[in-house]
């Protein structure tokens, strides 16, 4: 008998929190009508964690685990998870993340099958355990308050709930390695985006978060140097209008020093410039960072800016531009 369930690969990466891992997987095992296989990417576990995760991955077929001795970091793990599979639809499912019931992603399938230039599809994301939308992984143009409920197109996915087609995820390469860490969802979208494709967000795929708020607010030095570096990095990559990427250059140095975080904003800054001539290269050599007028428009119909003057837009990046929320000390 053919098996005529969507076939979908659920990619989960693992970095110690092993527990949290476990139940990650098993929640993946647990979801109904499809065909699934679960493909686990461990980035550097600890030895004890890693022969439980060994012993618990080697209880069902569906699972493959893959071993790495260094992190390659969320996008080169990703797309290491991806190579694994063969599936119509890739899931990205966080390690201390659980789908909220054994349908959620036949009901995922079920939406992108009904449009063919539907590229990406981001879930909710609730805190775990409860209903309360996650405020920390709403990256969305929308307010949470009144969009989390309602089903909208989108410029971007979060992370850490979301399905993409293989099709689209193959047809651009991948994710951007070169990211390692922070904005890597940014750049699939708008190279999919750039492709043809639409991002949908929808409140019909629930998964609950069990990262604390107060945990995912709160900001390194370290995790602040990738964020001033891939920035700047990715306005040489999407050739962003050379006055715009000064103005939120301005604004990510006023940010850093404001907060304190003097060296890793200069730090991050000075490895942004530093990738530039990798940057530039992908315009020659990957069509998907060039903007279409069928994808400027589509930017434009999801952009808050939309139908505001330079000035407008201007007042509102300012107000909105707020210092970092530094990790304290001690």
């Amino acid at each position: 008998m053919m098996n005529n369930q969507p076939k979908v690969d659920i990619t989960i990466l693992s970095w110690d929190r092993v527990d949290d891992t476990l139940k990650a997987i098993d929640s993946a095992l647990s979801q109904a009508g499809i065909d699934k296989k679960i493909i686990v990417v461990d980035q550097g576990s600890k030895p004890e964690g890693l022969a439980q995760l060994r012993e618990h991955c080697a209880k069902d077929p569906a699972i493959h685990l893959v071993c790495n001795h260094e992190n390659l970091g969320v996008p080169g793990g990703r797309n290491q998870a991806a190579l694994q599979g063969t599936g119509d639809y890739i899931v990205a499912l966080d390690n201390d993340a659980e789908f909220v019931d054994q349908y959620q992603l036949a009901k995922a399938c079920a939406m992108m099958e009904k449009e063919d230039d539907l590229g990406a599809l981001a879930f909710r994301i609730l805190r775990f355990g409860s209903e309360e939308d996650d405020h920390t992984s709403w990256s969305y143009h929308q307010d949470m308050l009144e969009w989390a409920e309602k089903e909208f197109y989108t410029d971007r996915f979060v992370g850490a709930g979301h399905m993409l087609t293989r099709k689209a995820f193959d047809g651009i390469n991948g994710y951007d390695a070169d990211l390692f860490f922070l904005h890597e969802e940014v750049d699939l979208s708008k190279r999919l985006i750039n492709s043809g494709y639409k991002i949908k967000y929808t409140p019909e795929v629930v998964i609950g978060h069990k990262v604390s708020a107060e945990h995912r607010v709160a900001w390194t030095g370290g995790r602040w140097t990738f964020d001033v570096r891939n920035k700047t990095y990715l306005h040489f990559k999407f050739r962003t209008f050379f006055p715009t990427a000064v103005f939120h250059t301005c604004l990510l140095i006023w940010r850093g020093f404001r907060s304190g975080l003097y060296s890793s904003t200069l730090k991050g800054l000075w490895q942004g410039l530093c990738m530039a001539p990798r940057a530039i290269r992908c315009w020659k050599k990957d069509p998907s960072v060039s903007m279409t007028e069928q994808s400027k428009a589509y930017f434009d119909s999801c952009s808050p800016t939309q139908g505001m003057s330079v000035w407008q837009r201007v007042k509102m990046r300012l107000t909105t531009a707020k210092p970092v929320p530094v990790q304290p000390k001690g």
